[in-house]
């Protein structure tokens, strides 16, 4: 047997393979995963200041924009320990997530408006983050039931296109966080955005910001490489701290020209503790969430089947939904219970750190370690750094975002579900949140019933029978074959075919056009055909055929295709189902029977349109168009 550890073996092998006393490679692989987590931080960290903007982007929240940035933070946390501990992904990268975010948003922003002037900013505060930690921790607990019970592929139920819509207004509100960053005003809709850059200094502060969110929208498409990202996000602030070294400007100028936030008290953890007085919470604008609350478990348990599904699609390994749905589940209870915010897989940091081969959970120890130093520091980092380093961060995402869903999918997606989403998109950003998704989800239904309606489900065509019959009875079948029709319904059978069936039908049966002169006598005598072509005028019986008029029309009044089907005086027609019919057929005999075209034995039709096969069959029947 080949010793594959002795020395002469040791270029042929990958370090992660040598043994685990080999104290070189174990110093190797811990310095790759700290190295791996710093870079995870940088990317992480400075987006967590977009998503207090986000959240709190009320302006009864500005002062207090400082200490919930930090509570921000230690959710995030919250979320990589548990994620760290209980993931079966040792590389896993979990964090405060955008999607669920938005409804909390929602949330605060509602709550403000409901207590109105008479009540105290910290009121309003302390009422929010109350009800939004609860809000978080009840979605964590749906989330672990829906792991428990085995429920997650019902979250892949929700029309992508509408889910579509919904990430395109997330990249709105990125936009308007991006903005608000730049310029240090609030900013949560189109009217105050506008008034923010209605100053020509006001878009001036936001020209790096835009530029900067642009140039990582460049990186991060055109190099795979994450190391390059992380760099050039380190690269700005050194960029900007250098130009004002060589201009010769001071920080204080810096700040007086509001590129840099005041110089404020940071934000400690007694001020975190502090937050929390239930004293102050206004506990009945707890039940007024609830439309808000239910729309985020569905986006958010969505979001997170996406991101388990994109990493399982990109390691290759199969992954047990369940499992990772009830990880995130345990996360949000955890969050929710210390103040958090809902919080998933950060897909990108997780495929990421399972590229570098990274298999440990060091990763994550460093990325919640980095972040605990930040709730910790003595001193607030946005009053040392640029605020369009933020804020390019924050308008990165939102580029991304409204980049992908509402231009790059034209080329992904049928026209009419592109404008399934741009429909959402529109109802979502311009009625609330909950009604906007609400119809979303209508119009996607809509969209879904026109595309099945358009999908062939009858086949007319002739059918051999198999039976064993003597030469006399194939004899007869073939005199009789243009009075047998024949169809073969498959696919999905709901209400909307009927129209489609019926229209078939009515182009295989052929009725004597009803002339204006023709009396009762003449009506009685006229018979139909069903096969392709055309038979003869009800007012030539008895002239020779040579002489006769073809005067003869389909059941639905067009012209039929060719003037030499025969008389017949039977009409039998037979359908054969592929799968169940629902209730689509059973509007057939209502039809006939408007028509006037059958009697009494409709009921064969009622008794056996539900079977596999059924036969409307229509002895010595009046055939005609009725006036």
């Amino acid at each position: 047997m080949n010793d594959v550890w002795h020395p002469s073996q040791a270029l042929l092998i990958r370090t992660k393979d040598q043994p685990d006393g080999d104290i070189p490679a174990v110093a190797v692989n811990l310095a790759n995963a700290v190295m791996y987590g710093v870079i995870n931080s940088i990317l992480a960290i400075p987006g967590i200041y977009g998503y207090a903007v986000i959240v709190f982007g009320h302006e009864d929240f500005t002062d207090f924009i400082p200490v919930l940035s930090k509570l921000i933070i230690f959710s995030c946390v919250i979320h990589q320990v548990v994620f760290t501990l209980l993931s079966s992904l040792p590389f896993a990268v979990g964090q405060v997530q955008d999607a669920g975010l938005i409804f909390l948003g929602v949330m605060a922003t509602s709550i403000c408006n409901s207590l109105g002037e008479d009540v105290a900013p910290t009121a309003k505060v302390t009422t929010s983050v109350v009800i939004i930690g609860i809000a978080t921790a009840l979605l964590g607990i749906c989330l672990v039931v829906m792991g428990r019970m085995k429920m997650a592929g019902f979250a892949s139920y929700l029309p992508i296109p509408m889910i579509g819509g919904y990430l395109a207004f997330i990249g709105t509100f990125w936009l308007y966080a991006g903005i608000a960053l730049c310029t240090g005003l609030p900013v949560n809709n189109v009217e105050s955005m506008v008034r923010a850059l209605s100053k020509v200094h006001g878009v001036l502060l936001c020209v790096p910001g835009c530029l900067g969110g642009l140039f990582f929208l460049v990186v991060s498409q055109r190099c795979n490489n994450s190391f390059i990202l992380s760099g050039a996000i380190v690269a700005v602030p050194v960029a900007f701290f250098f130009i004002m070294f060589v201009s010769g400007i001071s920080m204080d100028d810096a700040r007086a020209g509001g590129w840099i936030d005041p110089v404020q008290d940071p934000a400690t953890v007694t001020d975190l503790v502090n937050l929390f007085d239930f004293s102050q919470v206004h506990w009945g604008l707890l039940p007024k969430q609830w439309g808000t609350w239910l729309g985020m478990v569905f986006i958010v348990a969505f979001g997170s089947c996406l991101d388990i599904a994109a990493i399982e699609i990109e390691m290759g390994t199969k992954l047990d939904f369940n499992h990772e749905l009830k990880t995130v589940g345990w996360s949000n209870i955890v969050s929710g219970l210390l103040g958090g915010y809902t919080g998933s897989y950060i897909f990108s940091q997780t495929i990421f750190t399972y590229r570098s081969k990274t298999n440990s959970r060091v990763v994550g120890i460093c990325v919640a370690l980095s972040e605990i130093g930040v709730v910790l520091a003595p001193v607030s980092v946005m009053s040392n750094l640029p605020r369009f380093f933020f804020a390019a961060t924050v308008i990165f995402i939102a580029l991304d975002l409204m980049v992908e869903w509402l231009v790059l999918t034209y080329w992904k997606m049928s026209r009419r579900e592109y404008a399934v989403l741009w429909m959402t998109f529109i109802a979502v950003n311009f009625m609330s949140l909950d009604l906007g998704m609400l119809i979303g989800v209508g119009i996607a239904i809509l969209n879904f019933l026109l595309d099945h309606v358009r999908v062939p489900v009858v086949n007319h065509k002739q059918c051999l029978s198999t039976a064993v019959r003597t030469v006399m009875e194939q004899s007869i079948l073939e005199q009789k074959l243009e009075a047998i029709a024949y169809f073969e319904l498959r696919g999905l059978l709901f209400f909307g075919s009927s129209a489609q069936i019926l229209d078939i039908i009515q182009k295989a049966v052929y009725v004597r056009k009803l002339q204006t002169n023709m009396n009762q006598r003449d009506v009685s005598r006229s018979f139909a055909g069903v096969k392709e072509g055309e038979v003869y005028s009800s007012d030539t019986h008895f002239t020779p055929e040579a002489n006769q008029e073809y005067n003869m029309q389909c059941l639905d009044g067009s012209p039929t295709p060719r003037p030499d089907t025969q008389i017949q005086n039977q009409l039998s027609i037979f359908a054969r189902f592929n799968f169940s019919p629902l209730h689509a057929l059973l509007d057939l005999p209502i039809y006939f029977k408007s028509l006037a075209i059958c009697d009494q034995q409709l009921h064969e039709c009622n008794r056996k349109v539900l079977r596999s096969t059924f036969h409307i069959s229509f002895l010595n029947m009046n055939w005609y168009k009725p006036c």
